[in-house]
């Protein structure tokens, strides 16, 4: 389990990121293959040489100094050095510096044709030569290391001979390391920038769509990035605009409903007028009353669900605590909890309408209403809290449809119309949040709405 969480950690959770990662994985070990191959196929290369050339050269040099006199030695010398292969002069060996067995022995089965000499091999000091009679020549593999391989002649005298092996010298492993971390860190660079450029408009259609469900009036989204992106831009703007229509016409049929019903309405409230039976009449004239009630809350309840305010920034502190003080000044026992300021962007009248529906509600069937409001970094959180009985579990979601009352009674001054919660929470989506109901400790019912805090 935690190898895993581990893992999710390492990994990525952005498409850019996960991009930008792949490309800079791919590009170590591309470049670990290919210095892996390099400094094999150098190390074969040099070794390759060191065994047919180098140890020839070495047999010969060894029989002409040999016979060469004494005095006449210094020329032949500057005449058999070389970049490759490096030769020195010396009464006794080097002191000793010893290189790995397993280096030694490869090397050795090679110098056999040295005969019965003795032959030693070392490495090079690392400051200079040990000798100093002559300048050494200008060595051509300084990604190499040296090895000295020393042959003792009959006279005494021993040559050395200083030559290229098969291993990387450690400062040029150190510039290759460099230079290789340099080449990665642009490359990274240059892959997290474009990974982010080719990526944006995927947020940005994120963004959108997350938008969407707040405000179907907002602008189409820019067609950019790549061409199944842009497709599919297409199609969002397309679905958005349907939507936008379909709403549109919805308002438009309801208020021609509206009027052909209103209407009707008056022409049933004038004929009441002959009723002879006063009983009678007043009843058709409460019906009346209900259903022009009704037929308002609808309408108002649709006209806010489609409606296009404008977002602004206001003090929710200062609007929650003018609906409990309104309330309060007005006998009500309500009472407010939380900062004196709170700066949110939001549909200032339609978000006023919402808390004061759940506060009125609260008021009404739970007898007092207890309003807190805290302010988080994402979210902001208010709740509304009364001392009623409260809403069992399995009808916590029931109550937010439509003309649904738990109140038995048909009284509008009772029961209203079953619209306070479907337009509170009708609001409180539209601008990305929700609304919750739990039971309060104590007793009652406790609605909790949450809030994103975005930007204007």
């Amino acid at each position: 389990m935690m190898r895993a969480v581990r893992r999710m950690r390492l990994w990525p959770g952005g498409v850019a990121g996960r991009v930008a990662a792949i490309l800079i994985v791919g590009l170590l070990v591309a470049q670990a293959l290919i210095l892996g191959f390099y400094a094999y196929d150098r190390a074969t290369a040099t070794f390759r040489v060191f065994a047919l050339s180098v140890v020839d050269r070495i047999d010969a040099i060894v029989i002409l100094m040999e016979d060469t006199p004494a005095d006449q030695r210094g020329r032949l010398l500057r005449a058999v050095n070389s970049p490759t292969l490096e030769v020195a002069l010396a009464d006794g060996p080097p002191p000793p510096a010893r290189i790995p067995a397993g280096i030694e022995d490869a090397i050795r089965d090679y110098l056999r044709v040295l005969g019965d000499r003795p032959v030693r091999i070392d490495v090079p000091r690392p400051h200079g030569h040990w000798h100093d009679d002559h300048e050494p020549p200008p060595d051509l593999q300084p990604s190499r290391r040296k090895i000295m391989i020393s042959v003792g002649q009959r006279d005494g005298s021993w040559l050395i001979f200083t030559v290229s092996s098969r291993y990387a010298s450690p400062p040029w492993v150190v510039r290759m390391v460099f230079w290789t971390v340099v080449s990665i860190g642009i490359v990274a660079l240059i892959a997290v920038w474009a990974a982010r450029r080719v990526t944006a408009p995927i947020a940005r259609f994120a963004e959108a769509a997350d938008r969407l469900g707040v405000d179907v009036g907002a602008p189409p989204l820019p067609e950019a990035g790549p061409r199944e992106l842009r497709t599919a831009t297409r199609a969002f703007n397309r679905m958005q605009e349907r939507l936008s229509r379909l709403i549109e016409d919805r308002t438009q049929m309801l208020a021609a409903i509206s009027h052909d019903l209103r209407t009707a309405l008056t022409r049933l409230r004038l004929r009441t007028d002959y009723i002879a039976d006063a009983e009678q009449q007043a009843k058709a004239l409460a019906d009346l009353d209900e259903m022009t009630t009704m037929l308002s809350s609808t309408l108002s309840f649709a006209r806010d669900d489609a409606a296009a305010e404008a977002r602004a920034t206001v003090d929710l502190a200062a609007l929650a605590q003018s609906l409990c003080d309104d309330l309060a000044d007005a006998g009500q026992p309500v009472r407010y909890d939380g900062p004196d300021r709170l700066t949110f962007v939001c549909r200032p009248v339609a978000l006023r309408r919402a808390l004061a529906n759940l506060i009125d509600n609260a008021v009404t069937y739970g007898g007092e209403a207890t309003v807190t409001l805290a302010a988080g970094k994402a979210e902001v959180a208010l709740t509304v809290a009364d001392r009623g009985p409260g809403i069992p579990a399995q009808q916590r979601e029931q109550v937010f449809a439509p003309f649904v009352r738990l109140e038995g009674s048909r009284s509008r001054e009772t029961g209203g119309t079953g619209l306070g919660l479907s337009v509170a929470r009708s609001i409180v989506r539209r601008h990305g949040g929700d609304i919750a109901l739990e039971d309060r400790p104590g007793g009652g019912l406790l609605v909790r709405v949450t809030l994103p805090r975005t930007s204007a």
